[in-house]
């Protein structure tokens, strides 16, 4: 039977795609307009599962990604023809190529465009195949979609917009699991073809939560980008936002606590590490501000965390603690079968970039350097081992392997620059209130609040990306966050440089 996520109804759904934009334009909208509706249909991608073909949860995301942002470029296209006054779009993209993140990211893309044609196996590398689909031709799709974001969404409204939506996909794809792990028919979840835990606790918390992603590895760092989504449009008010301030504080408190408790449950301790590095460095950036309430409390939850984190590990063998939802990420250690094997896929990944350096082997040809260098460890007579893998299971490694040195440091160009315009034109304004200071100054003092909390917020972002990044690899649904939130960040910047 099938499922709102399956193959029928998907197939409706993204013919009903064009058919939305023509409705939309007879209604009087604008093609500008439009295509920013196909950006924030674009994030559901999360949620399409389908569960008649070999991958159910790869095609379908790709195949409805790449309609929503075509169908958006086309809109945009339309409007840059017909409705935009004269030269205003030629402005935007004038604006937009100067931008120092946009550069960044289009030299990484032109390096993975670059190293598909070179690469080993250049049909592979262009077209990816129906397992990851993940070669230069999605990568130019992700390309479009940056551009769409950084050329479309101008106000903060339109940023808020987006990030709702995107709750809205993220409290979607925990819906599919739950139906998934309690077995709904036409739903897919960690017990599928086999036995199903007894009780509804146990049912939920035993097998590792997989939503609508299929992997829990990568529900978790896209649960990263939802908390730092929830937790900016609870921060900041916006300028269209009509909800009081309680309110909001309990709406998106809660959505951040389910978000961080079905990360949990996907025990994920890569992105476990990365999410504990993030709040780390917030922190770290709060102690060291000038705001004397903020560094406080700062260092004093600092503390708290190093003693509760250093008694957890000290307490990973006993057995209740063992057995607590989450208890897998206590168990980190360099002698872990999963941890040897991300040491020699590493190794492999190296070997293989000693071989062809400058633009590597090329985008899913990663299987090509596994086989060749294959390490006979990886068999073990006698027990379930893991002896086939297509990809170095690190974003760095990946890189490095499959686009040389020149892909790598165009990847890494991206935060060096992200950093670079965080921290240039950091102010020393964010200043608490003196002693018996003025309302308008403790109003003024609140704000500046805010805005060290929302500066913490996009600080530590890319920090529990790259640290997550270090034992797993990008996928749709971690490139589709971190695209829009590299559009944001753009945006971001070029407002709080206005007013700096």
């Amino acid at each position: 039977m099938d499922t709102l996520f399956s193959h029928p109804l998907v197939l409706a759904v993204v013919a009903g795609l064009p058919l939305l934009g023509i409705a939309a334009k007879m209604m009087g909208q604008s093609f500008e307009r439009i295509a920013r509706w196909y950006c924030y249909a674009a994030v559901f991608a999360v949620v399409i599962v389908m569960d008649s073909i070999f991958f159910p949860f790869i095609g379908g995301k790709d195949w409805f990604f790449r309609f929503a942002v075509e169908l958006g470029l086309i809109a945009f296209i339309l409007w840059w023809a017909f409705e935009a006054k004269d030269g205003e779009a030629k402005r935007m993209v004038a604006t937009l190529v100067k931008s120092p993140l946009f550069i960044a990211v289009s030299a990484f893309v032109l390096m993975v465009t670059l190293a598909s044609i070179f690469a080993y196996d250049p049909h592979a590398a262009f077209w990816s195949n129906f397992e990851r689909g993940e070669g230069a031709f999605q990568m130019l799709h992700y390309y479009g979609f940056f551009i769409l974001l950084s050329l479309l969404f101008k106000k903060e409204g339109e940023w808020r917009n987006l990030f709702k939506f995107s709750l809205v996909a993220a409290t979607a794809m925990i819906v599919y699991g739950l139906f998934g792990n309690f077995g709904a028919q036409g739903f897919i979840g960690p017990y599928s073809g086999g036995a199903t835990p007894v009780g509804f606790w146990h049912t939920l918390v035993d097998g590792r939560f997989q939503g609508s992603l299929g992997n829990p590895a990568y529900v978790a760092p896209y649960l990263i980008f939802s908390m730092f989504f929830a937790a900016y449009l609870w921060i900041t008010k916006g300028d269209v936002s009509k909800m009081p301030a309680k309110a909001r504080a309990w709406m998106y408190g809660i959505l951040i606590a389910i978000f961080l408790f079905f990360f949990v449950l996907s025990e994920t301790r890569g992105a476990f590490i990365g999410l504990g590095a993030g709040v780390f460095a917030v922190l770290i950036y709060f102690v060291f501000s000038k705001n004397a309430a903020l560094k406080k409390w700062s260092a004093i939850i600092l503390a708290i965390l190093i003693v509760l984190g250093g008694a957890a590990y000290l307490a990973r063998n006993i057995p209740f603690v063992k057995n607590l939802p989450g208890g897998r990420f206590l168990t980190i250690s360099l002698s872990d079968a999963t941890v040897q094997t991300r040491f020699w896929v590493w190794n492999e990944a190296w070997q293989g970039f000693l071989e062809r350096p400058i633009l590597g082997w090329g985008p899913e040809n990663f299987t090509a350097v596994y086989d060749k260098h294959f390490n006979p460890k990886f068999f073990v007579p006698g027990q379930s081992s893991e002896t086939w893998f297509d990809r170095a299971h690190s974003v760095f490694f990946d890189y490095l392997s499959e686009t040389g040195i020149l892909g790598l440091l165009a990847y890494l160009s991206i935060f060096v620059t992200f950093y670079w315009q965080f921290f240039r034109k950091q102010k020393a304004r964010l200043t608490g209130p003196e002693q018996g200071a003025s309302a308008h100054h403790r109003e003024g003092h609140a704000k500046n609040t805010v805005a060290l909390f929302e500066r913490g917020l996009i600080l530590a972002v890319p920090i529990a990306y790259l640290v997550q990044g270090i034992a797993i690899f990008d996928v749709l649904p971690m490139y589709l966050c971190l695209f829009v939130f590299l559009a944001f960040a753009q945006y971001y910047f070029s407002v709080h440089n206005k007013q700096a």
